[in-house]
């Protein structure tokens, strides 16, 4: 005998309140634990519903998921207000841009440890790439570089800013997965500072362009 569906006993006051919370509830464990732990039953309990309101306001897990990611992808616009700052040099705009975007990363545990398999999700269609590249204003960070380095290509900015990117995240995944990890391991890897490690990379990184 198929069993009842669950009654909405939560006191929501309307299907809008229902979404709300589920998308909170999604933002919240992937944004704690990771992608991989925001499962519907799991999401379901945190927002006090049942899966079958999951599924009702967003159709599949995937559709979810993707829009708890677009919800926490908007939380970084404020970081790039680092590079508005007109009165600070292109290259002190830039460093601080890093310093608050991996700052505001760290907030989020569950995505550093998971940061690969989150970007699949991110980029999983071109109108979604599309979107994560105009809230996270590419051309401003390009035209930022450009004035520090003068290149003039934008594909060989993108390669710079790659090579950056990779050279400050890597140091932050790493220790978020020696936190949890082996501690003999731990204690033979020194990580410095995340401000220090900035301000070696740019002092190595743009030296021709002093």
């Amino acid at each position: 005998m198929k069993e009842p569906m669950k009654e909405d006993t939560t006191g929501h006051t309307s299907g809008t309140d229902t979404k709300h919370d589920i998308l909170k509830a999604t933002v919240e464990l992937i944004r704690d634990e990771g992608i991989e732990c925001a499962t519907l039953r799991r999401i379901a309990t945190k927002a006090d519903t049942n899966l079958a309101l999951v599924n009702y306001h967003f159709g599949s897990k995937e559709k979810l998921i993707t829009q708890a990611i677009r919800s926490l992808v908007l939380t970084f616009e404020d970081v790039f207000n680092a590079l508005e700052d007109d009165t600070m040099p292109a290259r002190e705009r830039l460093k601080q841009f890093f310093y608050r975007y991996v700052r505001h990363l760290q907030e989020y545990p569950g995505l550093v440890r998971q940061m690969i398999d989150q970007t699949r999700v991110i980029f999983e269609s071109q109108h979604e790439y599309s979107h994560y590249c105009k809230v996270m204003k590419t051309r401003r960070l390009i035209g930022t570089v450009r004035e520090i380095t003068g290149e003039e290509d934008d594909d060989n900015i993108r390669k710079m800013l790659m090579q950056l990117y990779g050279a400050i995240f890597f140091p932050v995944i790493m220790k978020s997965f020696l936190a949890e990890g082996d501690e003999d391991m731990a204690s033979t890897i020194h990580i410095a500072p995340l401000e220090e490690q900035i301000d070696t990379l740019f002092e190595h990184y743009f030296h021709q362009y002093s």
